[in-house]
C-alpha cells in the first residue's frame, strides 16, 4: 500500500512534528518530494505540518519549525508520519493515543521517523507489524513492545505502516516511494539532484561495519570485536578470546594496541557498559539486573567501572 499509485494528485502527506525531533530525519522526508514536483513539472506531491499544540515545534538542535495546524484542527490525514527524536515517552499521552488511532480507524497510510516507531506502538498501532527504530533504541523498544515485530533495516514497508530507523534513512525510504509511484527514472533524478549516488534498500544496516567504523581490514582484529560483541552478558577471558581467533595472548595485545591504541580487556569492558548505559536509559531494568546482563560480577564492580568511564554513577545517569 506504501507504494501504490495515489487515486488524485498531489498525494497530501502530513508530517507530525514532536518536541526534539530530529531535523536532518524530518528534512530527508521532505526534500525528495519538493524534487520530484520541481523535475516532474507536477505537482506529484503535497504536505503539511502538524503539532500537539501550539504554532511551531522545536527540533532537537532548538531550532522552530512553523506547523501548518494542530491534531484538533486535522480530521483525517492521507498518509501521516510521526517525527520524534530524544525522549519519546515524554510524548505519549491520551489525546494523542487516541487521536492516532482514530487516523488508523480512518484507513490513514500511517508511518515513523526515528523513534516515531515508539509513539505508533504505544498507541498499538504496530501490533503484528514489522517496524524499525533507530539502532540506540532497538533493544529497549523490543523488550517493551513485544508484539512489534522489530528488524534492525534502516527502514520497513509493511502494508499500511512504515517506519525509517532516522538520520538520511527517510531519505531512501522516500525514493523508494517515488519509484514505485512514479519511475526509476524520477527517483535516480531526485537523487542526482540531492548529490546521493549510493541510494540504499531497506534491509542495508544501520551500523557501519566493523572495518569501516574501526578504519582496519585485520581479519584476528575484527573477529576478535565480533566475538566480544557476542558475549556481554558472560565475557570471555583474554586468553579464552585469543585462543577463539587462534592467536596468542601476546599477539592480540599487539593488535588492539596497533589498531586501536588500547588493551583487549580495556575495549571489551568499553563494550559493555556501552551496553548498559543504553540499557540504563532506556530500560527500567534495575542496575543489579542491567550489571548482571552486561557481564559484572557485582553492582559495586560496575558501578565503579562506570563512573570511572563515564564520570557519574549509574543511578545519577539515568535520574538525568
Amino acid at each position: 500500500m506504501f507504494g501504490d499509485p495515489p487515486h488524485k494528485l498531489p498525494q497530501q502527506i502530513s508530517y507530525l512534528l514532536l518536541p526534539r525531533f530530529s531535523l536532518i530525519g524530518f528534512s530527508s522526508l521532505v526534500d525528495p518530494l519538493r524534487w520530484a514536483n520541481t523535475i516532474s513539472g507536477k505537482e506529484l506531491y503535497g504536505w503539511n505540518n502538524l503539532a500537539v499544540t501550539g504554532t511551531s515545534v522545536e527540533s532537537s538542535d532548538r531550532i522552530a519549525v512553523q506547523v501548518d495546524g494542530t491534531i484538533n484542527e486535522i480530521d483525517h490525514c492521507q498518509m501521516l508520519i510521526v517525527c520524534a527524536g530524544y525522549d519519546p515517552q515524554h510524548q505519549v499521552n491520551p489525546a494523542l493515543m487516541g487521536w492516532l488511532r482514530r487516523q488508523a480507524s480512518h484507513g490513514a497510510l500511517i508511518g515513523a521517523q526515528d523513534t516515531g516507531s515508539y509513539i505508533l506502538a504505544s498507541a498499538g498501532l504496530l501490533n503484528n507489524y514489522r517496524a524499525t527504530i533507530h539502532w540506540e533504541n532497538l533493544q529497549s523498544f523490543a523488550e517493551m513492545f513485544p508484539q512489534v515485530k522489530v528488524v534492525n533495516d534502516i527502514f520497513e514497508i509493511d502494508r499500511n505502516r512504515f517506519s525509517c530507523s532516522g538520520g538520511l534513512s527517510g531519505l531512501d525510504m522516500m525514493l523508494h516511494l517515488v519509484q514505485c509511484q512514479h519511475g526509476q527514472d524520477l527517483a535516480s533524478a531526485i537523487a542526482e539532484q540531492l548529490i546521493y549516488s549510493q541510494r540504499r534498500s531497506a534491509e542495508h544496516p544501520q551500523l557501519l561495519s566493523l572495518q569501516a567504523r574501526l578504519g582496519t581490514t585485520n581479519p584476528k582484529l575484527i573477529a576478535a570485536i565480533k566475538i566480544m560483541r557476542r558475549n556481554l552478558e558472560e565475557p570471555l577471558s583474554i586468553p579464552a578470546l585469543a585462543a577463539e581467533v587462534h592467536i596468542s595472548d601476546r599477539e592480540l595485545e599487539r593488535l588492539f594496541r596497533k589498531h586501536l591504541q588500547t588493551t583487549p580487556g580495556s575495549y571489551y569492558r568499553n563494550l559493555r557498559l556501552e551496553q548498559a548505559r543504553c540499557l540504563l536509559q532506556q530500560t527500567s531494568r534495575s542496575v543489579t539486573n542491567i550489571a548482571v546482563a552486561c557481564g559484572f560480577s557485582s553492582s559495586a564492580h560496575f558501578s565503579r567501572s562506570y563512573l570511572s568511564r563515564y564520570g557519574i554513577a549509574p543511578s545519577k545517569d539515568r535520574q538525568s
